[in-house]
Formats: structure tokens, sequence, C-alpha cells
């Protein structure tokens, strides 16, 4: 009886954790669909395809373009789809989804008044030698024609869901089909991804159910490289929303942890999550995201080791 009043506790935090983790990340997911929708329907997709069909400058370009854009690692994968729509490369698409919920202004304000500016440095420098190192191995991969990396969408088939420009009787005309195009592809975006983010929030919340972030420091206290590897471990399937990332690793230096694993927890548990890696799949394979998920526990580790030797 107590085996199962037990289990019925953990059952009901698990899923007072999906509602209420649910209705926290939502709105970034739609957010994220609705800019995936506007890539999609508004850019040109000659002059797009210019910027994003050219090998590496493709993946600067992209790593840019996720600097830019506002987004949680949720909100990243529609627009990543929105991406792939418009003809983008696999790799390209891929160093969007790593770069885009690294960066932004309020994140790396916070980095800056919380961790200092040597790791504020680290967070703004570090991303893009990832992102692109990744993007540029990703898009060889796929034009060697290895068998599970390719990006599967076909340009012919979505771009004819877009308004034609300048073939339009009018204004009007044309103002009405692109405002229908982009509900179309909103829709259609969030039908494909939806159930994946829903599977993903589940595993999120049983995850920070087993391991609540205010444990989270008793779980990283090791020396040596094991220290890193548990950072890594720890950070990168975790959930956390954009800019909590900081106060945890704030927690984590105050407890005692070395800048280096701590900044190696940083990168993994802003970068990627289980939501990003089970939505990953649908956009870029399940083969570029186990490839994907290596790398970065690979860049994690590297640039914690790497932040560690620079500050001494």
């Amino acid at each position: 009886m107590i085996d199962a009043m037990a289990f019925l506790d953990i059952t009901l935090q698990i899923l007072k954790e999906f509602f209420s983790l649910t209705l926290e990340v939502i709105p970034y997911f739609l957010l994220g669909a609705a800019l995936g929708a506007a890539l999609q329907t508004y850019l040109k997709s000659d002059s797009t395809l210019k910027y994003l069909s050219r090998g590496s400058s493709s993946v600067i370009n992209a790593s840019i373009l996720g600097a830019v854009l506002p987004g949680c690692s949720c909100a990243t994968m529609p627009m990543a789809e929105g991406l792939k729509r418009q003809g983008a490369e696999l790799g390209t698409v891929t160093a969007f989804i790593m770069m885009s919920p690294l960066l932004s202004p309020i994140t790396i304000a916070m980095t800056y008044g919380m961790l200092g500016w040597k790791i504020t440095v680290a967070r703004l420098v570090f991303p893009f030698i990832g992102s692109i190192a990744l993007g540029v191995i990703l898009n060889y991969l796929e034009k060697s024609r290895v068998s599970g990396f390719s990006n599967s969408a076909s340009n012919s088939k979505f771009l004819q869901g877009l308004p034609v420009r300048g073939n339009l009787a009018s204004s009007n005309t044309c103002y009405t089909e692109t405002k229908q195009s982009f509900w179309r592809n909103l829709v259609s975006i969030i039908r494909g991804l939806f159930k994946y983010f829903l599977v993903g929030i589940l595993v999120a919340s049983v995850v920070t159910t087993i391991i609540p972030e205010d444990s989270i420091s008793r779980y990283i206290i090791f020396s040596g490289f094991v220290a890193y590897l548990v950072a890594a471990v720890v950070g990168i399937p975790l959930y956390v929303c954009e800019g909590e990332e900081v106060p945890l690793t704030f927690a984590l230096l105050k407890a005692g942890l070395g800048v280096g694993p701590a900044f190696t927890f940083l990168m993994g548990s802003v970068g990627t999550c289980v939501p990003t890696m089970i939505m990953a799949q649908k956009i870029i394979g399940k083969k570029a995201t186990l490839f994907y998920i290596l790398s970065w526990f690979v860049f994690a580790i590297g640039s914690g080791l790497l932040l560690s030797l620079i500050v001494g």
C-alpha cells in the first residue's frame, strides 16, 4: 500500500510538472511556429536559398540568424522547420538549431551580471565555433550522400503552396493569398511538431521530478574530468527556460564547482534538452539527431575545458 501511494504521489507530481511546464513553454513554441511560418511565407525563396545553400557560408548565415532571432530550445525547432521548408541544407538547419537558444540579449545581460565578463565572452564566442563546425560537417555528410544524413524537404513541393509574386491580379489578392499561406504554414508546422513537443515535455517532466533543480548542485560536485562528464550528463537532457540556466550556474559556482564544469553545465542545459532532441528527429532525422547530441556533448565538455585553461 505504501509503494502504491508513493507511486501515485510521484505520478501526480509528474502530471503537475507536465501541465505547469506546458503552460510555461507553449508560448515560446507558438512564437517559434509563427516565426517559422513567417520565414516560409514571406522570405523570397530564391534570395533565401542564395544565403542558405552555399556550404560553409550558409552555415555562418544560419548561425548569425539563430543568434539574432529570439527563442528558447523549444521555440527554435518550429523556426528550424520553417528554414528546412525554405530549402536550407541539413547542416545549415542544424547550426541554426544549435545557436538559437544559446544567445539572446536577455541571457547575455544576465550572464554578464551574475557570472562575469569572462564567462560572457566565452558564451558569445564558443557557440559560433561549435555551430559552424557542426554545420559544415553535416553539410559534408549530406553532400557525400551518407545514409541517414539528408534534408528530405522537397523544394518544389512546398514552394507550390507559396503565393506567386508579380503574377496576381491585384495587390489585394496578393495580400489575401499571402495571409492565407501564412496560416496554412503555421498550422502545418504546429501539426507536424506538436505531438513531439508534448512527448518531449512529458519526458522532461519526469526528469525534472526525479532531478529537481534545487538539488542539481549535489549531483555535480566532483573534481577533475569527472566533473565535466557529470555536468554534461545532467545538463544536456534537463529543460531550463531561457535565462534560468544563469542562476543555476551561479549556484553551482557558489557551491564550489570549478568554472570549467560550471560552464559545461551552462552550455549543455541551455542548448539542448529532451523536448529538443525528440522534435529534432522530425526535422533533421534520427542519425543526424544522434550526431547532434554527441557533438553537443563534446562541445559542452570541450568548452568547459577550454575556458578552464584560459581562465587558469
